[in-house]
């Protein structure tokens, strides 16, 4: 491997141009593909194998209007018009007419019409609509449409929100400042570290192609597969923070030799054989870590995190390849435009006596790191949880505001009430029409033989239209399902926690039931009730009717259940992950201690953030500070995330300092003054390449996405973490504490230490004597 990275540095020195060349080709088709051919990050549209899946299909048989996306709209009040008025309540009305007739709605609740469904009183009304299709299909020109249809109500003084599957639209991913202020705390240490304007600014170049690159193929890939909105937004997270800290660690190497006197082809293949080995194996380890996100059997999440290996992939190549051209095209003047007053090579020495402190004191630095981590995990032991819901939003986000009217005016349940599908056996029956037997009257009916016919008598009028997506009224409905249905809304209504059970619609032999619930969708209690129901009641009528199907779903049982899948499936996936990690590090290290302990040190770090993360949203503790106005439950996949991504970049860190540990090891045998010099070399390079991942990771937090603020605190948090108190504490005590064991390895022996320097020849002084 050492060897193919040093020629394909040396190529790509040589052939710079085409390698620029190559690039710009690259970046400017996958930025076409992107900008002609991007679709919509939109959720996912199914859950296969779940119960809400399962309630969808059987409520599609006979209501097939109520089975697309959803969303809510929201008609409030102000000082200026409210819906109490008959003349404000008119608009309302065109309004709600108006979204009946958009092709793309299949059906809209309307509260002014008996039995359509909705909610109003003096101070709001809401409505709820189902568009056709799925998720894929909804696009901008939806939204468009629901402005417009609304604009009698908006011109009346109404104020009007959105939620549901709309948010989502509104809140596609967009960069902003925060990102900008990130990239440019990142500049600001690269600045410290290398001491030089030009050097600084090549990690960020090399970094921003790489993303401009993955950035457009995952924009194309949405138009092909479903992708979720947050997918960018993590791609972006990793890729930028990855792309500048491996460009990071060859420009370092690369610096080193030409320090020593190797021209620029030289100090480029050399940088590529030692860095660019640890890039690769470093890289490899966070795709395959990421990959894993696939073992939780839900789409959507392995989608997000093939979204994410990309991007890191991308940088891995732009660092072999791109990276190398740059530096040779540059050679020695890479550190022109020097920052005055700013040697980072005196750093070294600090660090190398740093390291040296810790092998003295190795049990109580070892003691203390593992005391501080466990601490920081406890909050972890109480982790909860929760589900994506309006509710959580922040409060400047207009699906949070179309939540808050709701709860204020009708109860926080209203928002997003339960779907109970029961269908009982048997065919359908559709009612007969009636039939028009012709009758003949008198002569009348020999007109056409004995004289001129007499005008026709008008045809009686036709029966009113059925509002749009109403059930099918030429399917009888079945007494069995009717029961059914009054026995459901029975036994629901006296269940605790339950506020409103509606009356069953039947339509043949399917019935459906409204139950609304008490609390908030996010609130533990609603998530208990959605279990309760499943489990008791619902299996007791069930049971009372043989044959019968009846299933409990809705947007908050939807997302119930994929937090029971990744609850579920967890296991498989650490399993998976720290397997193939463990595997990449034997193979790059030829090790079985070094392998173990790093997953070890990499679970400690990871139990810290997840704890930090836990004590803050779910605990509240400072949770104002991050742009969350209450506490709230940990999304139910932020966990097998923050898992798969932090795994994979703690791991950067383990392999930059062990292969600069082993590289001194192999050369002196020395255990201990391998770990003081690996600590001098690297320990000033991890620390930049830590603080860049902390301000890239942190400039995500104030994105209005509580998914992606949690996401972005526990990266922070747990690279804090692991470049400090176990990359420059706990590992180096423990491999001193170690020695020869951190290497062993079946079938080889110990490196011999080389013999020390001749020593100098002394020169004989001739001493002579004057005689007088």
């Amino acid at each position: 491997m050492a060897r193919f990275l040093e020629a394909l540095g040396r190529l790509c020195v040589r052939r710079r141009r085409a390698v620029f060349e190559l690039w710009v080709a690259v970046m400017l088709g996958a930025g076409v593909l992107g900008l002609t051919h991007g679709g919509m990050f939109v959720q996912q549209s199914t859950l296969p194998g779940t119960e809400t899946q399962r309630a969808l299909d059987t409520l599609g048989q006979d209501f097939p209007a109520m089975t697309g996306p959803t969303a809510t709209v929201v008609f409030h009040e102000t000082r200026q018009a409210s819906p109490a008025d008959w003349r404000v309540a008119l608009t309302v009305g065109q309004s709600i007419e108006n979204i009946s007739e958009l092709d793309r709605v299949a059906f809209v609740e309307n509260p002014y019409a008996q039995g359509m469904g909705g909610l109003k009183d003096d101070a709001a009304v809401v409505v709820r609509l189902n568009f056709t299709g799925t998720m894929s299909d909804v696009g901008h020109a939806d939204l468009d449409a629901l402005n417009r249809a609304v604009e009698p109500a908006r011109m009346a003084g109404l104020e009007v929100k959105f939620g549901g599957i709309v948010a989502m639209i509104l809140n596609q991913p967009k960069g902003g400042p925060q990102e900008g202020v990130g990239i440019l705390l990142a500049m600001l240490v690269l600045l410290l570290a290398f001491g030089s304007f030009l050097a600084a600014g090549i990690p960020i170049v090399v970094s921003l192609c790489g993303m401009a690159v993955a950035y457009s193929l995952i924009h194309f890939l949405a138009s092909m597969f479903q992708i979720a909105p947050t997918a960018p937004m993590v791609a972006a997270m990793l890729g930028i923070g990855a792309g500048i800290d491996y460009a990071l660690f060859i420009v370092t190497r690369y610096r080193q030799q030409l320090a020593e006197g190797d021209d620029a082809e030289t100090a480029v293949g050399r940088a590529m054989a030692h860095s660019g080995h640890a890039v690769v194996f470093a890289g490899g380890t966070v795709v395959f870590a990421i990959c894993g996100l696939f073992l939780s059997g839900i789409a959507f999440i392995g989608r997000i995190g093939i979204a994410a290996a990309l991007a890191v992939a991308i940088m891995v190549a732009a660092a072999l390849t791109l990276l190398p051209a740059i530096l040779g095209a540059l050679g020695p003047r890479i550190d022109r435009y020097r920052l005055p007053r700013v040697r980072p090579d005196r750093g070294s020495a600090r660090w190398t006596a740093w390291g040296r402190h810790v092998d003295r004191h190795a049990w109580p630095y070892a003691i203390v790191a593992t005391l501080v981590l466990l601490t920081l995990s406890v909050p972890t032991l109480s982790l909860r949880f929760g589900v994506m819901a309006d509710s959580m939003s922040s409060p400047k986000m207009e699906a949070r505001q179309a939540y808050d009217i709701v709860a204020e005016e009708f109860g926080a349940g209203h928002y997003s009430p339960f779907v109970v599908v029961a269908k009982v056996p048997g065919e359908e029956r559709r009612a007969k029409p009636k039939r028009v037997v012709p009758t003949v009257k008198g002569r009348e009916g020999l007109s056409g033989l004995t004289g001129p016919a007499p005008a026709a008598a008008p045809s009686p009028s036709p029966e009113p239209a059925l509002p749009k997506g109403a059930p099918d009224t030429t399917k009888k409905p079945d007494k069995r399902a009717v029961l059914l249905g009054q026995e459901l809304r029975q036994k629901l209504s006296e269940v605790p926690g339950v506020v409103f059970a509606g009356e069953p619609v039947v339509t043949g032999t399917t019935a459906i039931v409204q139950v609304v619930p008490r609390d908030a969708p996010h609130a533990a209690s609603t998530t208990d009730l959605v279990h309760r129901l499943r489990n008791v009641e619902i299996r007791e009528v069930r049971d009372a009717h043989p044959g019968a199907r009846i299933y409990l779903g809705g947007e908050n049982p939807a997302i119930i259940d994929i937090a029971a899948t990744v609850g579920d499936r967890m296991p498989a996936v650490v399993v998976a992950v720290v397997g193939v990690a463990l595997l990449l590090l034997v193979v790059a290290f030829r090790s079985v201690i070094v392998p173990v302990k790093a997953a070890l040190m990499n679970l400690l770090s990871i139990g810290a953030s997840f704890g930090v993360v836990t004590a803050v949203f779910q605990w509240g503790w400072g949770v104002e500070l991050f742009g969350v106005d209450q506490a709230i439950p940990i999304m139910s996949f932020i966990p097998l995330f923050m898992f798969a991504l932090i795994f994979g970049l703690s791991m950067d860190y383990e392999v930059f300092l062990l292969s600069r540990i082993k590289e001194e090891y192999d050369r002196t045998g020395d255990p201990h003054e391998s770990v003081v010099t690996g600590i001098g070399a690297t320990a000033r390079l991890i620390t930049s390449a830590a603080l860049i991942m902390i301000f890239v990771f942190a400039s995500f937090v104030p994105q209005p996405d509580p998914m992606v603020k949690m996401m972005a605190l526990g990266l922070a948090v747990a690279v804090a973490m692991d470049a400090t108190i176990v990359r420059l504490m706990l590992v180096p005590a423990l491999m001193s504490l170690l020695g020869h064991a951190n290497w062993w390895w079946p079938g080889r022996s110990r490196p011999v230490a080389p013999p020390p320097p001749p020593p100098r020849p002394v020169h004989e002084q001739l001493e002579l004597e004057l005689t007088t």
